[in-house]
């Protein structure tokens, strides 16, 4: 089996035709051709000289930056990016270095599309690199609408800003939240020592038993994405969700977020990755996601490194 295909079948989008085990080999041995092809012809049209990778895609390093860290496995990564389809179609820019980097962990199954996680292992902070991506190795043959065309080879420009131990990761979230607040003109959330930030909208009442490790506190919810407020999940006709406080397997925030809680209290609670999500896959564009997910092709809808706002009314506290 050539190396293409080995680390193709190890990191598959999982979004192929389904079939046999030959049909499949024979399919994507045809993407490889076709593709290989169609990349080889535009940068020769184009008179572009890249470098080639065992995997398949090429790269061209625009700036340099001997200087800074290398990127090395599990690293978290802070980029600014810009996608397009080798016709020319945008499908996501996000280079404005006014506004955050987007974050990915490297590692395995870190970041779609998988080319643009590969060269990362070739970069250092600073540098800025072009990626010339087959279709086999950016969304295969998935599509959506307009945005994304099935076997879409790509062309991405991406600028290595930045990597992130834990500790700072916390510092740039804190700052995400407290600009959110500050642009939003929002009020009466305070700061806990976990990094939770906690607005009382209605306190209940005082006379009602209040929650603590144990307590099986049922609720009514919304769960948002703080960035362009995806909606990740919510309760259903008003049916309250339950969670037993103190469980090893509850979300932190959640844990901490409905202690000592009463029945018709209502909250809204801002919380970091850290006691959320954390480190789940990243998919550029953004706008693909709930559709991929919905599709069962990553298993987690929220996204990584990435702020969560937790509106809750409590229906009952046992």
């Amino acid at each position: 089996m050539n190396i293409k295909h080995s680390i193709f079948s190890v990191l598959s989008l999982a979004i192929m035709s389904v079939g046999c085990i030959e049909t499949e080999k024979s399919d994507f041995e045809l993407a490889v051709v076709r593709d290989d092809k169609i990349i080889k012809e535009y940068l020769t049209k184009n008179n572009i000289e890249a470098t080639e990778t065992q995997v398949g895609y090429y790269y061209k390093k625009e700036i340099a930056n001997d200087l800074g860290n290398q990127i090395v496995n599990d690293d978290i990564v802070g980029i600014y990016y810009e996608i397009k389809n080798i016709e020319g179609q945008l499908i996501e820019s996000h280079l404005d270095e006014s506004k955050p980097p987007r974050l990915y962990s490297y590692s395995e199954g870190g970041l779609i599309p998988r080319a643009m996680n590969f060269a990362s292992g070739l970069a250092r902070e600073g540098e800025t690199f072009t990626l010339y991506i087959p279709s086999y190795l950016g969304y295969q043959n998935y599509g959506y609408q307009q945005l994304v065309l099935p076997n879409s080879n790509l062309v991405v420009k991406v600028k290595y800003a930045k990597t992130y131990e834990k500790e700072e990761l916390k510092v740039f979230e804190q700052g995400l939240i407290e600009s959110y607040i500050e642009e939003k003109g929002l009020e009466g959330f305070v700061r806990s020592p976990d990094g939770l930030y906690v607005k009382i909208v209605n306190p209940g009442s005082a006379e009602n038993m209040e929650s603590k490790t144990g307590s099986v506190v049922a609720f009514t919810y919304k769960l948002i994405q703080l960035e362009g407020q995806l909606l990740l999940a919510e309760s259903t006709n008003n049916v309250p969700f339950q969670i037993s406080l103190g469980l090893s397997t509850n979300l932190k925030f959640l844990d901490l977020s409905l202690m000592k809680v009463n029945k018709t209290m209502e909250i809204e609670v801002i919380a970091p990755s850290h006691l959320g999500y954390g480190g789940t896959s990243q998919v550029f564009p953004y706008g693909i996601r709930k559709d991929l997910f919905e599709k069962s092709i990553i298993n987690q809808i929220a996204r990584p490194y990435e702020p969560l706002l937790f509106k809750a009314t409590i229906v009952d506290v046992k």
